[in-house]
């Protein structure tokens, strides 16, 4: 009876390893290779237990990250299944380093076949990379004495659609869950102070996430990419989202997060069903913080806010209203460029400057009052604001810079502030119902084509001090019938005037003809009124002497 009971016992490890699956337990650091013998690479479902060196864990490694068979070596199969719920790490660095009571750095990291896993009950950290491209791993068993997640630790496990994180977890490392395209749902335990960048970016499957309060900061790309991630509230103690947290989650509807009070670049890039935003502490916001967020009606903004960054706004073309605070200063590039449906906009009394397209295709605003405040106002800053019809300018600013006011086409009255001196290229360029201008006194230079089709203008007179008017200046004014040209002007460019077809009178003030080119008047039938005494001036000079319909004034 005993030969017969130790002839069963030698036989029970075969029957384990037939059925594929094999339990071991080590009684000292070192000898797991011992234990599992020549039937390593044979089993597909492992438990261990007992303590393990860097030995130990070097050679379960290897076990478990095998992705091939030998098929010369029958019987061998993959890992699928490990359970090292009863291991204990030992310090040491035999075969790999390892430090007392933590999972390795990219211990299992690539194991494709890995399925199943139960952690140590005696570890309180999962290192760098630990269980990173473990592409078939649906199921993991965290234990509730893990305090740390670390860097990449299960980066790509792109079938782990469940995790629980343990309530006693105080770091979640960068990048430790991204790419699990599979996971559903997550809730962040109540000791996280911060979410990690591209913690959950590109979890494509994620509806749900509970963040405690506590947290503070979601960094930057945290949930990059989450693309079905629909609804998020933020605990009032959040108060910093940075760069591209939420980049790219395209049905996020709505979230809560009235008490942050700065958001990064590209936080919300591409939200495409983002309907609404409310932020009552906001101190700065971000280049493209919101910027194609198409669904985008509404944003409500209060706080210390000093610039509304570049783009931040940028194609959010159903934004039909906005409330900035009262402490802005500087509206940034293409800040709200594209946002079509913006019909209103209460520019603030802190304004100073108004960055080049800030609001370039604004196709729905009707008017814009400038305060006095504004000292600049950038190239394209409102072109093709198609149904603006009245500019008001209170501000101090010197130039009206190229194409401000292009192709704005239902444009009709502009008061500019007394402080202009330039207008630039194309400032006005076919605005064609501009009718009503004031031309300040202090204007010196008219750039090309800065009225250029403003065919509604009908008559002009050009300030005192204007001593140049470019090319193409006032070219297709159809209507204008009437100009009259100061006394300092020393130049007028080629077609300035050409084809205005209706210009009868062109009245000169400048005793030194000024100069000009062969098609300056082209297509003009005008009478050229001079100064008395200067018509034999005018005759000696070869291109004005070719204009008919020169006339001195009478006294």
């Amino acid at each position: 009876m005993k030969r017969l009971m130790i002839i069963l016992m030698a036989a029970l490890p075969m029957l384990a390893m037939a059925q594929g699956t094999m339990n071991v337990k080590v009684d000292s650091v070192g000898k797991l290779a011992t234990q599992l013998g020549d039937q390593k690479f044979k089993v597909a479902d492992l438990t261990v237990s007992g303590p393990l060196n860097g030995n130990d864990l070097k050679l379960l490694q290897d076990i478990v990250t095998r992705n091939k068979v030998d098929k010369n070596n029958p019987g061998e199969c993959l890992v699928s299944v490990l359970d090292i719920s009863g291991i204990s790490i030992v310090e040491g660095k035999e075969g790999m380093k390892t430090d007392a009571n933590e999972l390795p750095k990219s211990l299992f990291s690539g194991a494709k076949n890995l399925v199943k896993v139960v952690l140590p009950t005696s570890v309180n950290a999962i290192s760098k990379g630990c269980f990173a491209g473990c592409t078939s791993l649906v199921e993991v068993s965290i234990p509730a004495n893990i305090t740390t997640i670390g860097v990449e630790a299960f980066q790509n496990c792109e079938k782990l659609a469940t995790i629980t994180l343990p309530s006693g977890l105080k770091t979640l490392g960068n990048e430790a869950f991204e790419g699990c395209k599979s996971l559903t749902s997550i809730v962040i335990p109540n000791g996280i102070s911060e979410i990690n960048p591209q913690a959950f970016s590109k979890c494509k499957s994620l509806t749900s996430v509970t963040i405690p309060e506590g947290v503070k900061k979601i960094g930057s790309s945290a949930f990059k990419s989450c693309e079905s991630l629909t609804n998020i509230v933020l605990p009032v103690s959040v108060k910093e989202i940075e760069s591209s947290a939420f980049d790219g989650c395209e049905a996020l509807q709505t979230i809560q997060m009235a008490s942050v009070s700065e958001i990064g670049v590209s936080a919300f890039y591409d939200c495409k069903h983002l309907t609404s935003v409310k932020l009552d502490m906001i101190s700065k916001l971000g280049q493209s913080a919101f910027e194609g967020c198409d669904a985008l009606q509404t944003v409500e903004m209060q706080g210390n806010l000093t610039d509304i960054n570049t783009a931040a706004f940028k194609g959010c073309k159903s934004l039909s209203s906005i409330s900035v605070p009262a402490s802005v200063k500087i509206i940034s590039s293409r800040a709200f460029s594209g946002c079509k449906a913006l019909s209103a906009f209460n520019f603030p009394s802190s304004l100073t400057k108004i960055n080049d397209k800030a609001f370039t295709g604004c196709a729905s605003l009707r008017s814009v009052e400038l305060p006095g405040s504004l000292k600049y106002m950038g190239d394209h800053a409102f072109e093709e604001c198609t149904s603006l019809e009245t500019v008001t300018i209170n501000g101090m600013i010197d130039e009206i810079e190229t194409n401000v006011f292009a192709k704005c086409s239902n444009l009709r009255k502009v008061v500019l502030p007394a402080t202009v001196k330039r207008i630039g290229n194309e400032a006005f360029l076919n605005c064609a119902l501009l009718s009503e201008i004031n031309l300040p006194i202090v204007l010196q230079t008219i750039d090309p084509a800065a009225f250029e089709k403003c065919t509604s203008l009908q008559s002009l007179t050009l300030p005192v001090g204007v001593k140049s008017i470019g090319a193409f200046a006032f070219k297709e004014c159809t209507s204008l019938t009437s100009i009259e040209l100061p006394v300092a002007l020393t130049k007028i460019g080629g077609s300035a005037f050409e084809k205005c077809t209706s210009l009868r009178e062109v009245n000169l003030n400048c005793p030194t003809p000024p100069s000009i080119s062969s098609d300056t008047f082209k297509g003009v039938t005008a009478t050229f009124m001079i100064p008395k005494g200067t018509q034999q001036v005018y005759a000696i000079d070869k291109k004005w002497s070719k204009l008919s319909g020169l006339k001195e004034k009478e006294l």
